[in-house]
């Protein structure tokens, strides 16, 4: 089951996009540009898979794929840790 959240994000939308690229890591792929794209990335304990919209400064990121181990919530703080880090 897909897990989706929406993170405000009221900044650049290129530096947000690489927030999302340096949250995925260099195991991890992003397509896309400021409006949509999807994302995928690995960690130790596996793969994971996800799309995200932009539209103003919310960002909604819906993650379709994740190991069983790694709680919805876990990535949900990783993902805002990432775009709040300044």
């Amino acid at each position: 089951m897909a897990n989706q959240f929406t993170i405000s994000y009221p900044g650049n939308k290129t530096s947000l996009l690489n927030k999302i690229k340096g949250s995925i890591g260099d195991k991890g792929k992003l397509a896309g540009d400021d409006q949509h794209g999807n994302f995928e990335g690995s960690t130790p304990l596996g793969k994971f898979s996800g799309s995200y919209s932009i539209d103003g400064d919310d960002i909604t990121i819906t993650i379709d794929k994740k190991p069983m181990l790694i709680s919805n919530k876990r990535i949900q703080e990783e993902f805002e840790n990432a775009l709040n880090d300044k």
